[in-house]
């Protein structure tokens, strides 16, 4: 969780709000324990303005923001263990082998021949997984499979209209619900056009919508306030069809 709803509609704010909103993100445990006066004396403006820009980000009041703020705080707290190294590589490396533990050699085998019969295949990720995204598109380009990496959240939404059914694409979401991946992948079924998805095993929106799945294991997947997820699963998905469309390709 982030304080992302302090700044949804910060272009909208006044220079005056602005600050206050300023003030609370740099001080959030200043904000849990004091008051709506004690904020405003410490801006030097009136309690009012403290109240209103409240109302103004969504909240109630003062008191909801405070409680946001706290959890917020509570949040950040529980997801920042003091970890020590081996737990540090015995996590990582129980990601990767649960993630293992989930594939199938018949899925993996459909999918890469669905990469490989297709005249252009759409790659397309968000936000922190853009990366693993990039990756995947490249070395399909090497192993000399026509791959197109779609980040741009304005070609995501024109991509459907051009669409045809000797195409593919691929979306990596690893909560699976990604909105411009959701609407990209519900158009290409729509159209029939075959859709990869590449996501955490989870009961998520993306993977009722494609017809192909390659499954990870994530810890946690709400990546919407936390984009320090690990994206190892992810990153091991795209090494498994790498090294298999390479191998295919030796045959």
């Amino acid at each position: 969780m982030k304080l992302s709803k302090l700044t949804e509609r910060y272009d909208e704010l006044t220079d005056l709000e602005k600050k206050i909103v300023e003030y609370i993100m740099n001080n959030p445990r200043n904000i849990q324990r004091s008051s709506a006066s004690e904020v405003a004396d410490a801006l030097y403006v009136s309690k009012t303005s403290i109240i209103n820009l409240s109302k103004k980000l969504g909240f109630e009041g003062y008191s909801e923001l405070r409680y946001y703020v706290k959890d917020y705080l509570k949040d950040r707290e529980k997801n920042s263990p003091n970890l020590s190294f081996e737990e540090i590589l015995d996590g990582i490396n129980t990601e990767v082998a649960k993630t293992l533990s989930l594939q199938s050699k018949d899925n993996i085998r459909e999918i890469v021949k669905k990469i490989l019969g297709s005249r252009i295949v759409y790659v397309i990720g968000r936000g922190a997984s853009k990366p693993m995204a990039d990756l995947l598109c490249s070395r399909l380009a090497l192993l000399n499979v026509k791959a197109i990496l779609i980040s741009d959240p304005n070609i995501i939404d024109v991509l459907g209209d051009s669409l045809s059914l000797d195409e593919a694409i691929i979306v990596m979401s690893l909560s699976g619900e990604t909105e411009k991946i959701l609407t990209i992948a519900k158009t290409a079924r729509a159209r029939g056009v075959d859709v990869v998805a590449l996501t955490s095993f989870t009961n998520n929106s993306l993977q009722k919508i494609a017809n192909y799945n390659m499954f990870c294991f994530a810890d946690d997947t709400q990546t919407k306030y936390n984009d320090l997820i690990s994206r190892i699963g992810l990153h091991t998905l795209v090494q498994i069809l790498i090294s298999y469309i390479e191998m295919t390709d030796k045959e």
